[in-house]
């Protein structure tokens, strides 16, 4: 797949920054993406379902205008710490819903400083109309409320690790350089007992999940890491999405008979049984 040509690249990430609307700068603190790697996140999923990557930015060149001011480390206390930006970018729909694509820049310039990423967090969640799920300001996605509402779930942590990495993270149960994911969503049901935000008594989830045997290992996708030269040369990674057809129940206690949800075995989830459980499904 290929990702966008410079030329549009900026119009696509504006158009993407309008839907989000994160990106917290002034008319005078434009950024400069002249010099910026285009990453993308691409796939199938559900039309129901909608992929997001939160992203959060470090200032990175020795400037002052890349620490926040007068801000020491606690680590040290004499490291000064570097500026923040937090970014939420949602999916772009294609095919009637059916395809999604996610473009974000590595890095970019501003105010004299480069801020890079390094990496984020995948997230899916399920779409609704309801109002509180925009409610201003959107600045906070995992709000108790949104539980009461909708499934929605975490899918991985991707990281950018220096090249020598590679050797421990091949015999490690996590993930290296890997360009392409099937991912399964299970839908849970958990007992909500203060009945937070009128949930009714449940809350809502997503549990995603993937694994796989590489070199004889077992391999599961949570903590996903790649190494600094594959993720410059790499800049479009594949993540396919199913949700499951059925609900499932997320306690262990009598919630779950009273509710009539049935448990989930996690042995199709096993590096043995995932794919052929990803292809069929839980129909």
């Amino acid at each position: 797949m290929k990702i966008s040509k410079k030329n549009t690249a900026l119009s696509l990430f504006v158009m993407v920054l309008g839907a989000a609307g994160y990106f917290y700068l002034t008319q005078n603190d434009k950024p400069d993406y002249s010099e910026t790697q285009w990453r993308t996140f691409y796939g199938e999923k559900p039309v129901d379902y909608r992929p997001e990557f939160w992203v959060t930015y470090y200032g990175s060149e020795d400037k002052s205008a890349c620490y926040k001011s007068g801000a020491i480390s606690v680590v040290d206390g004499t490291s000064k710490v570097e500026k923040e930006i937090y970014q939420e970018f949602i999916a772009e729909e294609t095919n009637n819903g059916k395809n999604y694509v996610i473009r974000y820049p590595d890095k970019f310039k501003q105010n004299g400083c480069v801020y890079s990423s390094g990496g984020g967090k995948l997230y899916i969640e399920e779409k609704s109309d309801d109002p509180r799920l925009s409610q201003e300001p959107y600045d906070d996605i995992e709000q108790v409320y949104r539980r009461a509402v909708i499934y929605a779930g975490d899918v991985a942590i991707i990281s950018v690790r220096p090249d020598d990495a590679k050797e421990e993270f091949k015999m490690s149960p996590m993930y290296i350089n890997r360009p392409k994911y099937n991912v399964f969503c299970t839908k849970l049901n958990r007992k909500d007992d203060f009945n937070i935000e009128n949930s009714g008594g449940v809350f809502r989830r997503l549990w995603c999940y993937s694994s796989s045997i590489e070199h004889g290992i077992e391999k599961y996708m949570q903590f996903d890491a790649y190494t600094r030269s594959f993720w410059n040369t790499h800049p479009d990674i594949e993540f396919n999405f199913k949700v499951s057809k059925k609900i499932y129940c997320g306690t262990n206690n009598n919630f779950c008979s009273k509710m009539g949800l049935p448990d989930f075995d996690d042995a199709l989830l096993s590096p043995e049984n995932f794919e052929k459980f990803y292809e069929k499904g839980d129909e």
